[in-house]
């Protein structure tokens, strides 16, 4: 869905009555993307449509992060997690427009990748926070040895050599490894459920809700990204996505190229 995550309407009719049993989102860092990231080395991603670095980290915080939350959190079922990532320079200011919405903080994640963009330090890593979203039992596969995980997680990042590295780059500058948020999903979530991505960016949520059996749902604010999700939704499902369940989507994106000639 194009949508703004803020819009708790917009999560309710995404939703259609139902509750999402988990959160694995990516939301924007507040960081500039035009200029400082390219994407396979001959694409330019411009500026994300929010929280671009044009107000202040704790106004970032309470404007776009608390708002979203508030959305979530409203049509999540008991107990519901929520992995949330962020840098390192934002997670303080996540923390504040989490306190009160969500119910507490299970725990940090930290994910080790390849070295990326960086001025004192190159960064090998982003945080994952892990909060409760609400009162009530949790779903966990990782008790009793059932998967053998650790709060570190290693997955190699989309500037890895590697087949598709190039695609990833020119889709997206901040694509997340399918094998890493299918994992998360494996985590706290039941075959069948719904897991919502209210800043999908570049669609891995859905892709990796196909690879593990469970109901994607995403909203996107940006036109340009909620075609790429399409496509890759597209590619990973083999079925084409329709537009109020009658248009395929190639119908849709070859109108919109004519209307943009």
């Amino acid at each position: 869905m194009v949508a703004d995550a803020r819009d708790p309407e917009a999560v309710e009719r995404l939703l259609a009555g139902e509750r999402a049993q988990l959160i694995v989102t990516d939301p924007p860092y507040g960081c500039t993307i035009q200029n400082n990231v390219s994407g396979n080395g001959k694409v330019k991603h411009d500026n994300f449509v929010m929280g671009a670095g044009e107000v202040s980290l704790a106004e970032f915080g309470m404007t776009l992060l608390r708002p979203a939350f508030k959305a979530m959190a409203a049509h999540c079922a008991p107990g519901a997690i929520a992995f949330v990532f962020m840098d390192w320079r934002g997670a303080p200011y996540m923390l504040d427009a989490a306190q009160g919405v969500f119910h507490e903080v299970k725990n940090m994640i930290v994910w080790a990748k390849n070295p990326g963009m960086g001025a004192f330090y190159r960064s090998a890593h982003e945080l994952c926070y892990v909060f409760k979203v609400s009162p009530g039992t949790h779903i966990s596969n990782i008790a009793l040895g059932r998967r053998n995980r650790s709060n570190v997680w290693r997955y190699p990042s989309a500037n890895t050599f590697r087949a598709g590295r190039m695609e990833d780059l020119a889709d997206h500058p901040t694509v997340k490894p399918k094998q890493m948020i299918a994992d998360a999903i494996l985590d706290c979530s039941r075959r069948g459920d719904i897991v919502l991505d209210p800043f999908a960016g570049s669609g891995t949520l859905l892709a990796a809700c196909e690879m593990t059996g469970r109901r994607g749902r995403a909203i996107e604010l940006d036109p340009v990204y909620a075609d790429v999700i399409l496509r890759r939704t597209a590619e990973a499902t083999g079925c084409e996505p329709l537009l109020d369940g009658v248009t395929p989507f190639h119908e849709v994106a070859k109108a919109r190229l004519g209307e943009a000639s």
